[in-house]
């Protein structure tokens, strides 16, 4: 089978549009935090820096108090504003953090970035409280940092069993031709050709117990940001800039970029990966265990689906994709039947539908992880039932759409 390397949509992130492809399957969205640069292009002066007010602790708290109301209003209405504004008083005033680091990202509700409008009103609506601030706090990881990080999610990994992760690429720049032996192979082989020729720009984990309970005092989220040389790398102008707007720092990437070979010898002793206590979560698994899997095996991509899924399984014991549980629960397709049924379901539609707000921090990419492994938890704790061992999930434990899961629902475990 042969790769052909050519100039793609940078839109079509994951699975390029094909005639017969399941639905679902179709052009993706530009990334989340590539949106963002996007929404700042056509609309200047929209979102505010996220780190403008951190020397300003008591205007922070009041910035803080307001967008919360905002969120609140744009996610529940007048009618559950009430117990919102209290929620969301608390936040504030009960925030003992003080002031926030310069390598840490706080929370913050940017104006534009609610849900969008005619958007299915949050199903349980209510049930949701935000968390405590220091739920919010994202770490960055440079060179300089990187084993001390290291150092603490070890100390957490064996009670805070959950992971999350999410994955900052460049865009898919190949697709394969010739024959395939069914959708979900052509969806692999193009996967495999672009995670072979393509490095991570950024990786994103978040920690949590089963509960969706974090630790306290220290932040829990990392954004880990690795050597990236744009002189070196395959990447389209286009996708350069875009990741430029949405607040890339190539030449920090390039000077003091975490190195790929050490961050998976940290990885492989950390206590996350080869673990069948650990639970992995991610939203584009095909994507984010492909990278995650050539960074730890330090070797090309497995010829074929079968081969990856194994792997993936041997690291990853236990994986949840959220991708494939919101496409199959019966509420995700109701919204879709009864809306549009071209609508393409997305990470952040998953967050509206269970009534999470939406801040800026979602937009990057550790908040990405941090949003995916809210979602995991508290839809654990909608449904009633107990990961990974419940049987409502487990037709969707060890699958990954768009790749295991072409003869329906079935457990690969």
């Amino acid at each position: 089978m042969n790769h052909q390397i050519h100039s793609m949509p940078v839109n079509e992130q994951f699975f390029p549009h094909q005639a017969q492809q399941p639905p679902g399957i179709g052009p993706q969205l530009f990334s989340p935090q590539v949106s963002h640069a996007r929404l700042q292009q056509q609309q200047p002066g929209l979102i505010g820096n996220m780190h403008a007010m951190e020397n300003n602790q008591e205007l922070h708290n009041q910035y803080l108090y307001k967008q919360k109301l905002e969120a609140a209003n744009a996610a529940f209405g007048q009618q559950q504003l009430s117990q919102r504004q209290l929620q969301a008083q608390n936040l504030v005033t009960n925030n003992s953090l003080g002031p926030v680091p310069h390598n840490i990202s706080m929370l913050q509700q940017a104006p534009g970035l609610g849900p969008p409008s005619g958007s299915m009103a949050p199903l349980m609506m209510g049930t949701f409280a935000l968390p405590p601030p220091n739920h919010f706090l994202v770490r960055d990881v440079w060179a300089d940092n990187l084993y001390s990080e290291f150092a603490v999610i070890r100390k957490l990994a064996d009670t805070f069993n959950c992971v999350s992760i999410s994955t900052e690429f460049v865009g898919t720049i190949a697709r394969p031709i010739g024959n395939f032996r069914s959708k979900d192979d052509y969806h692999y082989q193009t996967m495999r050709a672009n995670v072979d020729l393509l490095n991570p720009v950024q990786i994103g984990l978040s920690l949590s117990d089963h509960a969706g309970n974090k630790p306290e005092g220290v932040p829990s989220t990392w954004q880990f940001n690795f050597h990236f040389d744009v002189t070196k790398e395959m990447v389209s102008a286009e996708s350069l800039e875009l990741l430029k707007k949405s607040g890339i720092n190539f030449e920090k990437h390039q000077n003091a970029g975490v190195s790929a070979n050490e961050f998976a010898q940290l990885m492989t002793d950390s206590g996350l990966a080869l673990s069948k206590e650990i639970t992995w979560v991610s939203y584009h698994a095909a994507y984010d265990f492909g990278f995650l899997l050539k960074l730890l095996m330090d070797y090309s991509m497995p010829n074929n689906k079968e081969d990856y899924v194994w792997w993936v399984k041997t690291y990853l014991p236990n994986f949840y994709d959220l991708n494939l549980v919101g496409k199959s629960a019966h509420f995700t397709k109701n919204q879709q039947s009864q809306q549009n049924p071209q609508a393409q379901y997305t990470l952040e539609a998953m967050a509206d539908e269970l009534g999470i707000p939406r801040f800026s921090i979602f937009t990057t990419t550790g908040g990405q992880s941090l949003l995916a492994l809210m979602i995991f938890t508290f839809l654990k704790k909608l449904l009633g039932v107990s990961i990974p061992a419940s049987s409502d999930f487990a037709e969707y434990k060890n699958m990954i759409y768009g790749i295991s899961n072409e003869s329906g629902l079935q457990n690969t475990a």
